[in-house]
């Protein structure tokens, strides 16, 4: 790395220890390394007095500081990157931020007091909750950002455990159910329209 890219502006990603982070994170090291630009790894902690959020810590028992178990699920994020891309070595000297706040603004408002080039952030589906909401996060940030938005799916983007393919089959019917409301099809005919497709 040069002396004058210090002076570069920061590539800024933002992660929420999702695989499609993991991927994001992926990227941005490499884009980073490429064109020398600081590397600033940011997860914004929920702030609970505006919207409630929680973490699941594994392996532990009671309730922890949020602060404390956001850091400990980073150390665990960073160190399977590492493992996985041991090339990798910008991670080294990448700064990393944890600020609280709604994620969408704070990701956004972050980057521009830091004078970033660049966002970088995971791309989610839109079956169960906790994906609509990560999901939301990234189009809201493509929407009010002034600089690039990079947005990244990892391999196993739209893959769906059992647990997600039978809640997404749920929202469909359902959905389905009040379509068929919306156009005025009884039961029968429904039933008609469904083994017509």
């Amino acid at each position: 790395m040069s002396e004058t890219s210090n002076f570069n502006s920061p590539l800024l990603v933002a992660v929420d220890f999702s695989e499609d982070s993991m991927a994001a994170l992926n990227w941005a090291c490499r884009h980073a390394e490429t064109t020398g630009a600081p590397l600033v790894i940011l997860h914004v902690i929920h702030d609970l007095a505006s919207n409630p959020g929680f973490y699941h810590p594994i392996k532990t028992i009671g309730l922890q500081p949020m602060e404390d178990v956001a850091e400990s699920m980073m150390d665990e994020f960073l160190l399977r990157l590492r493992s996985e891309h041991p090339e990798l070595q910008i991670l080294d000297k990448a700064d990393l931020q944890f600020v609280p706040g709604l994620p969408p603004t704070r990701i956004v408002e972050v980057s521009s007091l830091l004078k970033a080039s660049l966002i970088a952030i995971g791309s989610r589906g839109v079956t169960s909750l906790p994906h609509r909401l990560l999901g939301a996060t990234t189009e809201r940030v493509a929407e009010l950002s002034k600089i690039p938005v990079v947005i990244i799916k990892s391999d196993s983007h739209g893959v769906l455990d059992k647990k997600e393919q039978k809640l997404q089959k749920k929202h469909l019917k359902k959905d389905r159910k009040r379509l068929k409301h919306i156009l005025g099809l009884t039961d029968s005919e429904g039933e008609k329209a469904d083994a017509d497709e």
